[in-house]
């Protein structure tokens, strides 16, 4: 009906058009109807099988028919009242053997021509080409549809000219927009998504999500994805790579959510498939995802991986996979701010509640509250990660076979150049169990540093199981501890074991590097440090005032250690582990004694500064632990241990590096016996 009612307005209401539109020349009208938001700066694509330009006349009386196809911008001014179209890129074709063809935009001078609104769905326009001939079209806007019906007319007298007409029919590209910084393309539905995803040449542009959208496959139009989404794979016959385009433009989910996706496939699953090194998604919830993937690498709600930036975004779900499994991200090689993640994941290996493999990547101000299973390498947080996770917590459930961890499985690759993981200012809660190397944070801190970071989560395994951490091979871990009674554990591969009454209080935190560091607060006594960014109760950590010892820690005026009470403060607060020290009497270590226990990892684990015997010895050392070994477990370069004595010693570890003084020394060590 509409083409009926439009295909046949005569020339005379054309001419009386074109004299209002020259007369009012483009002024503006104070009362122009205004066109709907989503028809505003629209990008329309000709759907070929509806769009035509018939070419007639002549000298030798033609007729030909083109078919249309290309896109076109339409901008619309409702302060002016006017329409213009605009970045005009289309083609017409004829069907002959020769395959004729024009331009649309050069036959009826698209781009030059100004058009009115007349009303909500009505737009008229005319001019003139460059040979003089009038032009006339009528726009009429149909939802996501546009019908145009245009008809150019020669000057009198001229028989020669051609004369053409238009009858088109072109569809809004998604919801509306032109997909520039100022302008993104909106995402209304899940057709618009669809099309998104069907649309490779479009992956670098902007997107704006306007509503929430839900792909649950029983609902009209609904399926059960075989691949990404966006970016998808497009060769399941080489699972060791990602063969076709990442999204390299910028997703703004605008704080709306796509709830329900759903995808049985190989490789590379998740609302994105792959996002390039400049693609940003932001401000999006994928909740209540559903991936199976049954191929080999990267799967994750959000993205499969990800070298792009993700920002402020979160997802619940099932994630099953094979390598590579998170949460949120499959493999990460960019960068994750303020993201979060629950439900459970699951895999052989790499596997973590957020991200599977931090590959390189930083991950800042997120948390994950999964349920994660595998084999190895798997994390509340992050499966296996080389790269820097900063300010980060987890909680949940955790279990799985080797290399477990509350927060990371593994940090770092140790290969032939080393693949270093950095852990900073970051927590677990999260309940762990496996077999071999399991941490309340890490199950295997291979290569890389663990700082300011404390656990309470429950600990269980067989083999190198720790507190805080399962097994630190080249990793160091500095100024971090774990609670003993919650993880059933008082030794660990690094850190300080406290009790939980210790765990909460400022002073004992101080000691171990929390103070004076905007990034923690507490609330002493009722709860364990937390990160400023959660915003729970609580107050910045007042650094301690190490009053139990005499001295000031310089190699002018060393601490003084003259009981066993202050030696073990000593091994409880690794902020003093730089510091200078002179010992004042003979200390007896002897566990059969009050207050006395047998050690499950070296007193001092990492001393970096000066400990001076004074010809006094320590007695009875007993340790039971793993490895790096002995009074210190590790010296660092520049410590100095003088004129000790370390004497009736029983240290029994299963790893190396074991030493009745030092287990592994960087350091110097000089008349000691």
């Amino acid at each position: 009906m509409i083409k009926a009612r439009y295909s046949t307005i005569s020339r005379t209401i054309y001419l009386l058009i074109a004299v209002f539109l020259l007369s009012f020349s483009v002024r503006a009208d104070e009362n122009a109807p205004a066109a709907p938001d989503s028809q505003k700066n629209s990008i329309y694509v000709f759907l070929p099988q509806q769009s035509t330009v018939v070419q007639t006349g002549g000298i030798a009386g033609i007729h030909r028919t083109y078919v249309i196809e290309g896109q076109f911008q339409l901008s619309i001014d409702p302060n002016m009242g006017s329409v213009f179209f605009t970045h005009v890129d289309a083609n017409a074709v004829d069907d002959s053997p020769y395959k004729r063809s024009l331009d649309p935009n050069e036959v009826f001078n698209l781009a030059g021509l100004v058009g009115i609104i007349v009303d909500d769905t009505l737009i008229y326009f005319a001019g003139r080409d460059s040979n003089g001939s009038d032009i006339f079209i009528t726009a009429i806007l149909n939802d996501d549809l546009i019908y145009i019906f245009a008809q150019t007319y020669p000057p009198a007298g001229s028989a020669d000219f051609f004369i053409f007409n238009m009858d088109a029919v072109a569809q809004r590209k998604y919801g509306g927009g032109t997909g520039e910084p100022n302008d993104p393309y909106k995402i209304a539905s899940s057709a618009d998504l669809i099309e998104l995803g069907d649309s490779p040449e479009d992956y670098d542009k902007h997107f704006i999500l306007t509503a929430d959208i839900d792909l649950y496959p029983n609902l009209p139009g609904g399926k059960v994805f075989d691949k990404a989404v966006i970016a998808f794979d497009t060769n399941d016959a080489t699972p060791w790579s990602f063969d076709g385009n990442p999204f390299v433009g910028v997703f703004d989910g605008n704080g709306y959510t796509i709830s329900h996706l759903t995808i049985t496939g190989k490789s590379y699953l998740g609302l994105f498939g792959r996002l390039g090194v400049k693609a940003e998604v932001k401000n999006l919830g994928v909740v209540d995802a559903q991936i199976n993937g049954s191929g080999f690498f990267d799967f994750g709600g959000l993205v499969g991986c990800n070298s792009g930036s993700v920002i402020q975004c979160y997802s619940s779900g099932i994630i099953i996979g094979g390598s590579g499994i998170g949460g949120l991200v499959g493999t990460n090689y960019g960068t994750l701010t303020r993201c979060s993640s629950t439900g459970s994941v699951s895999g052989n290996d790499r596997v973590g509640g957020l991200v599977g493999f931090n590959e390189r990547g930083n991950i800042t101000n997120c948390y994950s509250t999964s349920i994660v299973t595998g084999s190895y390498y798997v994390g509340g947080l992050v499966g296996s990660h080389v790269g820097n996770i900063t300010n980060c917590y987890s909680t949940g459930v955790v279990t799985g076979n080797e290399a477990i961890g509350g927060l990371v499985g593994r940090n770092g690759i140790q290969g032939v150049v080393p693949n270093p993981g950095y852990i900073k200012n970051s927590y677990s809660l999260t309940s762990v169990r496996g077999e071999i190397f399991v941490g309340g944070l890490v199950g295997d801190n291979r290569v890389g540093d663990v700082m300011q970071c404390y656990s309470a989560g429950g600990v269980s395994g067989n083999e190198s199981v720790g507190g805080l951490v399962g097994l630190s091979d080249w990793g160091g871990v500095l100024r971090s501890v774990w609670d003993v009674e919650t993880s059933g554990l008082s030794g660990s591969a690094g850190g300080v074991g406290l009790t939980t009454r210790e765990m909460m209080d400022p002073y004992m935190l101080g000691l171990n590097g929390f103070a004076d560091d905007p990034n923690w607060v507490l609330d002493p006594g009722r709860n364990y440090p937390r990160l400023a960014w959660e915003g729970t109760p609580g107050q910045i950590i007042a650094g301690p005032d190490i009053n139990w010892l005499t001295g000031r820690g310089t190699s002018e005026t060393p601490y003084k250690i003259d009981t066993f009470d202050q030696f073990i403060m000593l091994s409880k607060g690794s902020v003093l582990w730089d510091k200078h020290f002179v010992l004042g009497a003979d200390i007896d270590l002897n566990p059969v004694l009050p207050n006395r226990i047998v050690f499950e990892q070296a007193p001092i684990q990492v001393f970096t500064g000066v400990f001076d015997g004074n010809g006094h010895v320590i007695s009875c050392l007993t340790i039971k632990g793993v490895s790096y070994l002995g009074l210190f477990g590790l010296l660092g370069v520049k410590a100095e241990v003088k004129k000790l004595g370390v004497v009736d010693v029983h240290i029994t570890g299963s790893g190396g590096c074991i030493g009745g003084i030092v287990g592994f020394s960087g350091g110097c060590t000089m008349n000691c016996c």
